[in-house]
């Protein structure tokens, strides 16, 4: 298997335009000089000097990018590939972090899948912030028992995929799941499960407006 490229530059601007509306900027921070609401306040004061201070405008939003790597996502390579080149060089998130799996989360997630750099998937799910969207990538399509089963290493925790992926949906209820594959292919048994775990859509740019408009919501 081989992780995803970042230096994919076709095609990613639409990608990047419907990201940003991920953004969720507040005032937080360090108080500063809000020059035009003080020169507007201290005109309508007839020339007294109003000064007004807001709090600085920083983005707040966490976003982790977890996808599918290898077998029958290969098809799917490209695309995946400019969803993650436009959202990790996008600066519109506090913090951006990614991950690659190979058919469903396991006990490990991948920071170079070629060169088997991982982290246990339980430090993933423990680090991460309950307000964090979390964004799967893949088509969800597999052998029943590689989602339904339990998997482990000797002396580890044998969960399902499933299991994880609810551990992930509960831990951040800001999830969603893209899928490369049209949606007349989602009658499959372990495609039906997953969107039943996370709602899911198409990995189109309409589908991604989509599954934006949810993570925005309030959880």
């Amino acid at each position: 298997w081989e992780g995803y490229r970042t230096d994919r530059v076709l095609d990613i601007r639409d990608v990047q335009l419907v990201l940003r509306a991920l953004r969720d900027l507040g005032r937080v921070g360090r108080v500063e000089l809000d020059l035009d609401e003080t020169i507007e306040r201290t005109a309508k004061n007839a020339g007294d000097i109003e000064i007004v201070e807001r709090k600085q405008r920083k983005n707040r939003l966490d976003v982790m990018l977890l996808m599918d790597a290898g077998g029958s996502m290969a098809p799917h390579a490209r695309r995946v590939e400019q969803l993650f080149t436009a959202a990790s060089k996008l600066d519109s998130f506090r913090s951006f972090t990614s991950y690659t799996f190979h058919n469903c989360v396991y006990q490990w997630l991948y920071t170079d899948i070629a060169q088997m750099e991982r982290r246990p998937t339980h430090e993933v799910l423990a680090n991460l912030a309950p307000h964090t969207r979390v964004v799967f990538v893949g088509d969800a399509s597999m052998a029943p028992y590689e989602l339904f089963s339990g998997m482990g290493w000797p002396g580890q925790e044998s969960l399902s995929g499933e299991e994880w992926l609810r551990r992930f949906r509960a831990r951040c209820p800001a999830s969603v799941w893209l899928n490369p594959d049209a949606k007349r292919l989602w009658r499959h048994p372990t495609v039906s499960a997953i969107g039943r775990i996370f709602p899911m859509y198409e990995l189109t740019i309409e589908g991604l407006r989509d599954a934006v408009k949810r993570l925005r919501a309030p959880v």
